[in-house]
């Protein structure tokens, strides 16, 4: 079930703060008061994600150095360390 951001209309309340998530399916109507106190609310776009961005492309040499063990598939289908 995806999950929903809602904000008061008024200034934040007592009792749900600066809005609220609530869970519900695709195909439900948006929520026009709060499960909590009643007030009007709206709904609110998500906000975005972040993701970390590699620095440098990944590497062997990296890898070792990190302490990684770096395996290499042979044509007969088993590993050996490079």
């Amino acid at each position: 079930m995806p999950l929903h951001a809602y904000a008061p209309l008024a200034p934040p309340c007592r009792l749900c703060g600066e809005g609220f998530e609530h869970n519900a399916s695709a195909s439900a109507p948006d929520l026009t008061a709060c499960p909590t106190c009643g007030q009007p609310v709206r709904r609110v776009s998500a906000q975005p994600v972040n993701s970390p961005k590699l620095s440098a492309p990944l590497s062997v040499s990296r890898a070792r150095q990190a302490g990684f063990t770096v395996l290499k598939r042979t044509s007969a289908g088993e590993f050996e360390k490079q």
